[in-house]
C-alpha cells in the first residue's frame, strides 16, 4: 500500500482514458487506465469534478462516456464537501495563477492529502501549487 492511499483523478485523466486515442495520445491513455485500475489506491473527489465532465457528455448524448464517468464516480470512497473548497481554492488560484476548476480540484486533493493525477503537461501551474501532483503526460 502506498504511503497515502488516496488519489484525486483530474478530469483530464478521465477524458484521456475514455476518448479514442491518436498515435500521440495512446501512451497517455494506457497510463490513465493503469492509474484507474491500480488497486493500491482509493479515489476521492468533489462534486466539482462531476460538474466539469458530466454536462458535456450528457448534452451530446455520449452514452459510453456517461457510463464510464458514472462507473468511476461509483468507486469514489470519499467526497469533499463543496462548501469547504471555495475559499481555499480562491487563495490557491490567486497565489499560483490557476484556473477555478484546477484550484478546486487541488484543494479537494489536499483535503485528503491525496495524490493528484493529471494528464496536463508537467509545466502547468498545478504542479507548482501542489507537491503531490503527478502527470501522466509523456509517460
Amino acid at each position: 500500500m502506498a504511503v497515502n492511499e488516496f488519489r484525486f483523478i483530474d478530469a483530464s485523466v478521465l477524458l484521456t482514458a475514455i476518448r479514442k486515442p491518436t498515435t500521440e495520445t495512446l501512451a497517455r491513455r494506457m497510463r490513465a487506465h493503469q492509474i484507474l485500475n491500480d488497486r493500491n489506491f482509493k479515489f476521492v473527489a468533489s462534486e466539482f469534478l462531476k460538474l466539469e465532465i458530466i454536462p458535456v457528455a450528457a448534452f451530446f448524448s455520449k452514452k459510453m462516456e456517461l457510463r464510464f464517468f458514472t462507473e468511476f464516480f461509483d468507486t469514489v470512497v470519499h467526497w469533499v464537501p463543496p462548501e469547504i473548497l471555495v475559499s481555499p481554492a480562491l487563495d490557491l488560484a490567486s497565489q499560483f495563477g490557476l484556473g477555478a476548476m484546477d484550484a478546486l480540484h487541488l484543494c479537494a486533493a489536499k483535503h485528503f492529502d491525496a495524490e493528484f493525477v493529471s494528464a496536463e503537461k508537467p509545466t502547468k501551474p498545478i504542479y507548482r501549487a501542489y507537491s503531490n501532483a503527478v502527470s501522466i503526460y509523456g509517460n
